[in-house]
């Protein structure tokens, strides 16, 4: 979910060089003290996030498809070392540890105090806790995104041994797991040998995506009683590892009268279906500053809930609202119909997603015309 002004969250993240000097210490302290054989602590990295079917975008190159997923998603390590997560994707995500029996933060939360309104949760977005892993305190990156607001990436040290479970707040069922191993305890693998398993891992999520989209192009059909029909367009595809960030098909021709449905076909990641009408695309957050903290990230309502009527013409404001993936806990419809009454072509966009390639365009034909 983005926000640049209009689409990315404005996030700062402020590190203390005294921080950084302590934690260097303190680490290389640790690895001295335990008498035996001189161990130098290591750093290892973990790709976050990947991607597939790369084409420019207004950030840059992004892929249609997302891989929700760690690579590695489980990695060994010991006491002292730090691992450095860096975003490989076009996706914003989280390196998330939960407070020990607690759940990870939920990344959109009702704001509170009779309001209707819904807010991306701090706890979720911002980074959390300090440079070494504290199992008793919420600790995490805070997003990751390709934005320059933005970090993308996140350095942890492991100081106590023990196996430690983490997640991406933007997407639950992304989740990795660390190992720490006493300090000079021999290592199962080397960096490169989790690089190959990781590469083999996108391989594989590579050729499950090509093999999906293959069957995924084109839209269905339902004639209606009134002669009309109806077309049914797929809000992108998504399996919990990964996502097609575009609209199956993107382009459709149909005749004036005709209807479009577009449903979800994801379970976890959100879209909407918006039409702009040459207006201005809305700004997905609204922050509000607070006397105290950081500021309330409000979600616009304007892109949150539906708008516009039942039929489009070609102007004015048309949103489906949220559309959440079929397993996420959260209110709303599945689907979204607009009948079309007026020939000529008519562009629209995923507000969240438009940014890497998901948009539409529906051509309507005049009664009798063909294509």
């Amino acid at each position: 979910m983005k926000s640049d002004s209009h689409k990315r969250l404005v996030l700062c993240v402020f590190v203390s060089a005294a921080m950084l000097v302590i934690f260097t210490c303190g680490a290389l302290a640790q690895t001295q003290s335990n008498g035996t054989s001189q161990t130098t602590p290591m750093s290892w990295t973990v790709l976050v996030g990947g991607e597939a079917a790369i084409e420019p975008g207004e950030y840059g190159p992004a892929g249609a498809w997302q891989f929700m997923r760690f690579y590695p998603e489980n990695i060994t390590i010991n006491a002292g070392d730090t691992i450095v997560w860096k975003l490989t994707s076009s996706e914003p995500h989280t390196v998330t540890f939960p407070k020990s029996g607690q759940q990870i933060p939920s990344l959109i939360i009702p704001e509170g105090n009779g309001s209707s309104g819904m807010l991306f949760n701090p706890m979720a977005i911002l980074p959390q806790g300090g440079p070494i892993y504290n199992e008793t305190e919420l600790t995490g990156s805070g997003q990751m995104d390709v934005a320059p607001n933005f970090p993308k990436e996140y350095n942890l040290t492991f100081a106590e041994t023990g196996n430690f479970e983490y997640y991406c707040a933007f997407h639950n069922m992304m989740k990795g797991r660390v190992t720490v191993q006493q300090a000079g305890t021999p290592y199962p693998k080397t960096q490169e040998q989790i690089d190959s398993d990781a590469s083999k891992l996108k391989v594989a999520d590579m050729e499950a995506a090509l093999k999906i989209g293959s069957k995924t192009e084109m839209a269905s059909e339902e004639p209606k009683s009134d002669g009309t029909t109806k077309y049914v367009i797929k809000m992108g595809y998504g399996d919990g590892n990964i996502s097609w960030m575009r609209f199956v098909p993107a382009n459709i021709t149909i005749k004036a009268g005709d209807s479009i449905e577009w449903i979800r076909d994801d379970v976890e990641t959100p879209h909407t279906v918006s039409f702009l009408s040459v207006g201005k695309e809305p700004e997905l957050v609204l922050p509000e500053p607070q006397e105290r903290g950081p500021p309330k990230f409000v979600l616009n309502p304007v892109v949150l809930k539906p708008a516009g009527g039942g039929t489009y013409n070609g102007t004015g404001y048309f949103n489906s609202g949220f559309i959440w993936g079929s397993m996420v806990p959260m209110p709303g419809p599945g689907n979204y119909t607009l009948s079309f009454d007026k020939p000529g072509i008519y562009d629209y966009i995923c507000i969240l997603h438009d940014y890497m390639g998901m948009k539409g365009r529906i051509t309507v034909l005049k009664p009798g015309e063909r294509a």
